[in-house]
């Protein structure tokens, strides 16, 4: 590693990037403390939950009806550079979307959360999360078995196997709940 004294480079002892290193290791710790203990109003810590609960569903579970739960608390889709696992509404339905391909959405229009091989819908394993249903486009984003949707005729169905068709097309995959 290099910096520069009076316009010329030169080496960095190892002691000294050693040093550094450890400095920024402080900083960020310090600045993390900082935000653990900051005053936060009893409305900014319960976001401050949800929204690591809603977090940890993704990391951690098939099951994302506490994430939907919690919703409300999800950001806004918006154009900017997406990583695997974040979580978006879509700002036209509200609904939480899975980012399962890492893309730029600024810098590729055509890529909005609408977009199936970017994205994939979240479904609650409890009837009273149940999200309108919307046809699987592939094995990532199929409804498994004990997950609930509402469908068309606005009635709540759970799926009894894994499947990636509705009721209209495979009956005997959903039980009306």
């Amino acid at each position: 590693m290099k910096k520069c004294i009076n316009g010329v480079m030169v080496e960095m002892p190892a002691d000294e990037i050693a040093r550094q290193i450890a400095r920024q290791e402080e900083l960020a710790a310090e600045a993390a403390y900082q935000d653990r203990i900051r005053p936060r109003t009893e409305a900014e810590g319960i976001a401050a939950l949800c929204r690591s609960l809603v977090q940890s569903q993704v990391a951690s579970s098939e099951d994302k009806t506490l994430g939907i739960a919690c919703m409300a608390l999800v950001p806004v889709w918006s154009r900017k550079a997406w990583v695997v696992g974040d979580v978006a509404t879509d700002p036209a339905t509200g609904y939480p979307y899975e980012c399962i391909l890492a893309h730029d959405s600024a810098v590729n229009t055509d890529w909005t959360i609408a977009v199936r091989t970017l994205w994939k819908p979240w479904h609650s394993r409890s009837a009273d999360y149940a999200l309108p249903y919307e046809a699987p486009t592939g094995a990532h984003d199929m409804y498994r078995a004990g997950e609930y949707m509402i469908w068309t005729d606005r009635q709540i169905y759970k799926a009894v196997l894994d499947t990636s068709f509705g009721p209209d097309v495979r009956p005997e995959e959903w039980t009306l709940a």
